[in-house]
């Protein structure tokens, strides 16, 4: 099968990790599929907007793990601007990389990518399978009522709809879309790379915390760094890494004066710029416990990655973590409870042994290993050809 893959999600020179999830899906589709990727990159005319300006410097054809990836660019501008418009610009850019007339297109995001996806089926009788991933059905649709109308045409033209969890596939299903097209298969974790390290005894040194995403509010972090200084007045044998970045600000800057003020030493929490998707099984398989306390989530992959490594996790009830974690592998606490987020972790600290590490990893491989999770969505697209 000739697939074309299309997403502004793709890993890249900017961010490493941005994307990944998409990247890695690929990878191991291709042992299914023939496939072209066509990653649009936005283009901003003028210099002196740093993010925006940065993409101009993408190279617009490389090579990503033997996977020739298309960066075509569209316009598209900051904040938004003529956002319900851009989808023109974006299916005007796939036109122009596509080599070959594809059987299949996957998008994945319903906007832009999956209205322009559809689009691009409908002139070229192909069929579309969509992929939503959180923030473009959570989020999206209720900023604006002109993207949810094409959130809305996307979703309901498509050929199947994949929502990577059972809270979004119930979100997919409110906009119209039947439910014999709508298919809930998860993110995925490559299982071979995520794994424990033998020679790690948990807590021997000191229990250590790390969490992994943005250094963005909306992942909860001020709520975790309150957390953190609590939890440090009451047992000192504490340590939180964290580990990613934020396109604005590249590090903790926008955290600095709430650490101050809750008199948190570097010692102890340390900040590590984003690094490579490759490089995050390392700072995994020397933790003890995985934090994430998002306000929203569709279904995290840092989540599934840290239990692919054997973590005990502490979460929040946001969407995609509910169905992830039980009482056997972790918590799951209220959106921006600090007080239920001290005690969760408090709580699984003290009773380490109830969690069998082992058993947690067994889970994962089992429900999210990227060879099965594949082979379920190669199984969609031979379906719906």
């Amino acid at each position: 099968m000739k697939l074309l893959v299309t997403s502004h999600l793709y890993p890249s020179l900017l961010s490493h990790t941005a994307g990944s999830f998409v990247h890695n899906q690929v990878r191991f589709l291709s042992h299914h599929c023939d496939i072209q990727v066509v990653a649009p990159t936005p283009w901003f005319p003028f210099p002196f907007f740093r993010r925006w300006s940065a993409y101009r410097s993408l190279p617009q054809r490389e090579q990503l793990d033997g996977i020739e990836v298309q960066r075509p660019r569209y316009v598209t501008l900051p904040r938004r601007v003529l956002f319900a418009h851009i989808w023109r610009s974006y299916l005007a850019a796939m036109e122009r990389s596509v080599e070959t007339r594809p059987d299949l297109v996957h998008a994945h995001c319903a906007y832009p990518d999956g209205y322009a996806a559809v689009r691009y089926g409908r002139i070229n009788e192909v069929p579309v399978v969509v992929t939503v991933h959180g923030h473009d059905i959570k989020e999206l649709p209720h900023a604006n009522p002109l993207w949810r109308a094409l959130i809305v045409d996307a979703l309901n033209e498509a050929a199947a709809v994949i929502a990577v969890s059972s809270d979004l596939a119930s979100r997919v299903k409110e906009f119209g879309v039947p439910a014999d097209r709508i298919h809930t298969i998860p993110n995925g974790v490559d299982c071979e790379l995520f794994k424990p390290d033998p020679s790690h005894t948990p807590g021997k040194e000191g229990w250590h915390l790390v969490y992994i995403g943005r250094f963005d509010p909306a992942k909860g972090i001020g709520v975790l760094l309150e957390a953190f200084a609590r939890l440090q007045r009451r047992r000192s044998d504490v340590q939180l890494t964290l580990v990613g970045g934020n396109e604005a600000t590249g590090l903790e800057d926008r955290f600095e004066r709430q650490m101050n003020e809750l008199g948190l030493v570097r010692q102890n929490v340390r900040w590590v710029r984003e690094v490579s998707w490759g490089e995050i099984p390392k700072f995994l398989r020397t933790a003890d416990l995985f934090v994430l306390p998002s306000f929203s989530e569709g279904l995290p992959l840092s989540l599934i990655e840290a239990m692919a490594c054997g973590l005990p996790v502490v979460s929040t009830r946001c969407g995609g973590p509910e169905e992830a974690v039980d009482d056997n592998v972790g918590t799951l606490i209220s959106v921006g409870a600090v007080d239920e987020l001290e005690s969760a972790i408090l709580g699984i600290l003290n009773n380490y042994r109830r969690y069998d590490r082992t058993a947690i990893r067994h889970r994962a491989v089992r429900m999210y290993d990227y060879r099965s999770v594949a082979a379920r969505i190669n199984e969609l697209y031979n379906a719906v050809r």
